[in-house]
């Protein structure tokens, strides 16, 4: 059963051989740690899964988490304005399936880094998104824990 402040309980099976991590995190503004509980299934948890094996777990549903974390982890070149046509191109090709999360709105985005690289060319090509003019480094946005997780009620 997973259970949490206003929060209906659930229950998840997450099959055999899942995965729990549980800790502490201390939050600057509260007096007590906030703890948390990470439970993974075996394709997610087991170190023996493919890098390239297109499915991304991540903690958050905002598209500006979502395009900075799938173009870091698979080294996507882009801008972080691209961030809302992303994730318009990943709803239209069903490429989100939203997970579990108490806390949070965590979701696996299904796909690899050849097809990311194809909807990106198209988007150049239609001038749906636009590369830069100028040269120069691009900021991306920095995420911190208040951002990834949902507020207390």
């Amino acid at each position: 059963m997973v259970e949490g402040p206003g929060v209906q309980p659930i229950r998840a099976c997450l099959e055999r051989n899942a995965q729990c991590f549980k800790g502490s995190v201390q939050l600057a503004g509260r007096k007590k740690p906030l703890r948390h509980l990470i439970a993974l299934s075996e394709e997610f948890a087991s170190s023996s899964t493919p890098a390239g094996s297109g499915k991304t777990l991540l903690a958050s549903s905002e598209n500006r988490f979502i395009w900075a974390s799938i173009a870091h982890i698979l080294g996507i070149p882009g801008m972080p304005d691209w961030a809302d046509w992303f994730a318009h191109e990943l709803n239209t090709h069903r490429a989100i399936v939203p997970a579990l999360g108490v806390g949070c709105n965590p979701l696996i985005v299904k796909g690899q880094k050849e097809q990311f690289l194809d909807w990106l060319s198209w988007g150049v090509e239609s001038e749906a998104i636009r590369i830069p003019a100028s040269t120069g480094s691009i900021r991306w946005p920095r995420f911190n824990l208040a951002d990834l997780f949902l507020p207390a009620k």
